[in-house]
C-alpha cells in the first residue's frame, strides 16, 4: 500500500445544463457578422505566440482553467501517463490530461467545502470578526461573500460522474511508482488516498459509495473519507500554515508566522487516524505500508500501535530542519513519535536525516546512531535516497509534434537572444524576489548584455494574495521600465503555469535554468532541464544549471553546476554572466557530469531501492528482536524483586559500573544493599582485573568474595553498622 493525502485520480462530476469539460456551447452564436470576423481569443496566454505585442500574457483570474502540466506545491511536475491524453474538440491537438491545480474545493465540477467555520488564520483575525459581529448588532451590515448553497450542492448527488487523472498531489512519487511498474519491478500495489475534493455534499448518498466502489475494483485505490472540515483545518491551515513553513526554515518568531497557534492540530489529528484506520481495515499479513510527506506524520505510529508486526516505511518528501528550528512547534513530540512508529524512514539527502537523527536525540531522548534510532523496544533504521525522474516517459513526450512546433516558435521569436529560464512558486521559500533583484545587478553592472538576453520567469500563485506578489511585480516593472523598446523586452514574467508542451520546449531551446530557492528537497525541474539539454531538439545545448546551494539537489550536482546563495546578489549576478559568457567545451564537461547523475537516480531506482532497503532492514529488525536484550524496566523488576525469596544478580564491572581505564583513576563502585531486606542476595560479577574487584568492595564488609568473582552477601544482625 501507498499512502498520499491525494489519490492520482479524482472525479469530476457534469452538472445538469452544462457541456462537458473542455467543449463548447453551441448556443453561442456572433450577433453579427463583424463578430464572426474577430480572431479568435487564446484561451491559454502563451509565452511564444508570436505577435505585435511585447507585454507579457494576461494573467487569468481564478475561474479560468488553463489548459497545461500540473505542479504541486513542492516543485514536482506531474507527467501524464503516455495512455491517457484527451484530444481537445475545437483544436484536435494532443494534450496532457493533468492541468494546474486548482484551490482545493474552489472546482465548479465538484462540490464545494462545507468547512464553515474553520480555524481562523490568526489571533488578529479573530479579533476583526468579533468587531464585525458587534457592528451587525448595531445595524452595520457586512458585505456577503459569494459561495454556493446547499441545493447547489445536491445536484451532485445526482450528477453523471466520471473518474480521471487528478491534478493534485506529488507529480514525483507518482513518476516513479508508474516507471518500477511499466518496467516490472513493481507487480502490485495499492493506492490510499482522499478525493482530493470537499465530499460533504455526498455524505450518505448512493452516489458516494459507487465512486468508492469503482476506485477500488477498476483502479486499485482506496478511498480515505474525512468531512470537509476536518481536511480543510489539517491541509489548508496546520499543514500549509505551519508544518510547510518551519520544514523550509521559516521560524515560529516570525511576526506573519502561524505555528503558535494549535487550533488546527486536532484537525491534523483526526486525517492521520482517518488514513490509519482506512489501512488497518485492509492490512492483509505480508502488506508493505509506505507513507509519503508531511501531511501524514502521525499515521506510523497510529498503525503501528494497532498493528505491531506491520512493515512500515516512510518517505519525507520536503526538507527537514535542524533541530532548533523543528523543536519550536508545539506539537513536536507527537510528530516525531509518529514518524518513529515506522521500520525505515527516509529522507532525500543525508543533511535531512542528520536533522532527524539530532532533532530525535534531543527531543525524544533516543539513542541516534548513524543508522538510526534505538528506541526502547525496537530500531528504526533511517537512510537518504534521493529521488529522479522518469527519462522514459520523458523522452517519448519530447518526441511529440506540439512540443516541436513550440520549439520552432521559440527559436523564431528569440532569435539571436540568450534565454535564462526558470519555473517556481510564486512564495517566500522559491526565492523569485531573490533572483529577479539579481537579474537586475547583472543588467545593471554589464550594459553590454542588454537587449541580448531575455529572462522568461514562469510563476505559479498560490490561492494567497501576499506582499510578495506585489513587490516581484514591481521589480519586473522597474527592470522592464529601464531597458524595453519595442524589439525588446528583458523580464518575461507570466503568473501562471504553461502547458506541458510548452515547459519542454523552454526546457531545450533555454541557455541556462536559474533556481534560486531559499530552501528546498529535490528540484526535479534542474533534472528535466538537464535531460532536455543534450541537444537533439532545439538546436542549443549543454546549457548551464545555475542552482541555490539550499536545495536537496545541489547536495548531488556539487561541481557540474553553479552553485549561489541567494540572498548573496552579488554572487547570483557574476553566476549569470559566467552562464552566458561560458565556453563550449567546459559546458560539455560540466553537462556531462551533471546529467550522468540525473541517469543514475531516477524514479523506478529510487522507488526500488527504497522497498528492498525496508526489506532488508524489516528481516534485520526482526532478527535482532529476536536476540537483543531489551532494556530494563524499572517497575516490574521491583515487583518479581520484592516477591522472590532466592535472589541472584549477574553485572558487569568495567564500562558498566565503572568507566573504563587505568585502576587508579577508576573511581570505585560497591553495589548498595538495603538493611531492612534480611533474605539473600548473590553477586556475580565480570570483571578483568581480580584485585581491581577486590578493592572496590572492600568497603562492604557484609560481602564475601568467592571463587570466580562469584560473591554472596548474607545480611548481618549487627544493627549498629550504617554502612551499606
Amino acid at each position: 500500500m501507498s499512502l498520499h493525502r491525494f489519490l492520482p485520480k479524482t472525479v469530476h462530476f457534469t452538472l445538469p445544463g452544462t457541456p462537458p469539460r473542455g467543449a463548447r456551447s453551441e448556443k453561442a452564436q456572433p450577433r453579427d457578422a463583424k463578430a464572426e470576423q474577430r480572431p479568435e481569443i487564446e484561451s491559454t496566454p502563451s509565452l511564444f505566440q508570436p505577435a505585435a505585442s511585447i507585454t507579457p500574457p494576461h494573467t487569468p483570474t481564478e475561474g479560468t482553467k488553463p489548459v497545461g502540466g500540473f505542479i504541486n506545491e513542492d516543485g514536482l511536475r506531474v507527467l501524464p501517463a503516455l495512455d491517457t491524453t484527451v484530444v481537445a474538440p475545437t483544436t484536435g491537438v494532443r494534450a496532457p490530461a493533468d492541468r494546474s491545480s486548482p484551490t482545493w474545493g474552489g472546482r465548479l465540477d465538484q462540490p464545494m467545502s462545507r468547512a464553515s467555520s474553520p480555524p481562523p488564520p490568526s489571533l488578529i483575525d479573530a479579533t476583526i470578526q468579533s468587531k464585525a459581529k458587534e457592528l451587525g448588532r448595531q445595524g452595520v451590515t457586512q458585505p456577503s461573500i459569494l459561495t454556493r448553497s446547499e441545493s447547489h450542492d445536491r445536484v451532485f448527488a445526482q450528477a453523471d460522474w466520471r473518474i480521471v487523472n487528478a491534478d493534485q498531489g506529488n507529480g514525483g512519487l507518482r513518476n516513479a511508482v508508474e516507471a518500477a511498474s511499466r518496467e516490472g519491478d513493481l507487480a502490485e500495489y495499492t493506492w490510499v488516498g482522499t478525493l482530493g475534493m470537499p465530499t460533504d455534499a455526498l455524505q450518505g448518498t448512493q452516489q458516494l459509495q459507487d465512486i468508492e466502489d469503482e476506485f477500488a475494483t477498476e483502479h486499485d485505490m482506496l478511498t480515505v473519507f474525512c468531512s470537509d472540515k476536518d481536511f480543510d483545518g489539517h491541509y489548508s491551515h496546520y499543514c500549509k500554515q505551519i508544518l510547510w513553513p518551519v520544514f523550509h526554515y521559516q521560524i515560529p518568531d516570525n511576526p506573519k508566522s502561524k505555528a503558535y497557534e494549535d487550533h488546527s492540530w486536532k484537525f491534523y489529528v483526526h486525517v492521520n487516524q482517518a488514513f490509519a484506520d482506512k489501512i488497518v481495515k485492509n492490512w492483509k499479513k505480508g502488506d508493505t505500508i509506505w507513507v509519503h510527506d508531511y501531511h501524514l506524520l502521525l499515521v506510523p505510529g497510529m498503525v503501528r500501535k494497532r498493528i505491531p508486526s506491520a512493515k512500515i516505511g516512510f518517505f519525507l518528501h520536503v526538507a527537514f530542519p535542524s533541530s532548533e528550528i523543528f523543536r519550536c512547534l508545539a506539537t513536536r513530540q507527537q510528530l516525531l513519535e509518529g514518524m518513529v512508529g515506522a521500520n525505515l524512514i527516509g529522507f532525500h539527502i543525508h543533511e535531512y536525516a542528520r536533522h532527524f537523527l539530532q532533532t530525535c536525540s534531543r527531543l525524544l531522548s533516543a539513542e541516534a546512531t548513524p543508522d538510526g534510532i534505538q528506541l526502547e523496544d525496537r530500531f528504526v533504521d533511517v537512510i537518504n535516497l534521493p529521488i529522479g525522474i522518469d527519462p522514459v516517459s520523458l523522452s517519448m513526450h519530447r518526441e511529440e509534434s506540439e512540443v516541436k512546433k513550440w520549439i520552432d516558435t521559440m527559436r523564431e521569436r528569440y532569435a539571436g537572444k540568450k534565454l535564462i529560464v526558470a519555473r517556481d512558486k510564486l512564495d517566500h521559500v522559491r526565492g523569485v524576489r531573490q533572483k529577479l533583484l539579481s537579474y537586475e545587478l547583472f543588467l545593471n553592472r554589464n550594459p553590454e548584455w542588454r537587449g541580448q538576453v531575455v529572462l522568461i520567469q514562469v510563476a505559479l500563485s498560490t490561492s494567497e494574495k501576499s506582499e510578495l506578489d506585489a513587490a516581484v511585480s514591481d521589480i519586473v516593472t522597474r527592470v522592464n521600465s529601464l531597458w524595453a523598446n519595442l524589439a525588446y523586452q528583458p523580464v518575461v514574467y507570466l503568473k501562471q503555469d504553461i502547458d506541458y508542451a510548452q515547459y519542454l520546449a523552454l526546457l531545450s531551446i533555454a541557455d541556462a535554468l536559474m533556481i534560486t530557492s531559499q530552501r528546498e528537497g529535490m528540484n526535479l525541474t534542474s533534472h528535466e532541464y538537464l535531460f532536455c539539454q543534450d541537444g537533439k531538439f532545439g538546436g542549443k545545448k549543454h546549457g548551464s544549471l545555475i542552482l541555490s546551494e539550499f536545495t536537496g539537489t545541489a547536495s548531488m550536482f556539487s561541481g557540474g553546476d553553479l552553485a549561489v546563495n541567494p540572498w548573496d546578489y552579488n554572487q547570483c549576478a557574476r553566476a549569470i554572466k559566467q552562464a552566458l559568457e561560458m565556453g563550449d567545451e567546459e559546458k560539455a564537461k560540466r553537462w556531462a557530469q551533471l546529467s550522468k547523475q540525473v541517469n543514475s537516480h531516477t524514479g523506478s531506482g529510487w522507488f526500488i531501492n527504497l522497498t528492498s532497503r525496508l526489506d532488508r532492514v524489516y528481516e534485520e529488525q526482526l532478527r535482532q528482536d529476536q536476540t537483543s536484550v531489551p532494556r530494563l524496566s524499572i517497575g516490574p523488576l521491583t515487583q518479581q524483586y520484592r516477591r522472590s525469596d532466592r535472589r541472584l544478580m549477574i553485572l558487569d564491572y568495567e564500562g558498566t559500573l565503572v568507566n573504563w581505564g587505568p585502576v587508579n583513576k577508576i573511581i570505585p563502585v560497591s553495589p548498595q544493599v538495603s538493611k531492612t531486606d534480611k533474605r539473600p542476595l548473590s553477586f556475580r560479577f565480570a570483571a578483568q582485573a581480580k584485585g581491581a574487584l577486590e578493592r572496590a568492595l572492600e568497603r562492604s564488609h557484609e560481602m564475601e568474595q568467592c571463587l570466580h568473582d562469584d560473591l554472596i552477601y548474607q545480611p548481618t544482625e549487627d544493627k549498629n553498622d550504617e554502612r551499606a
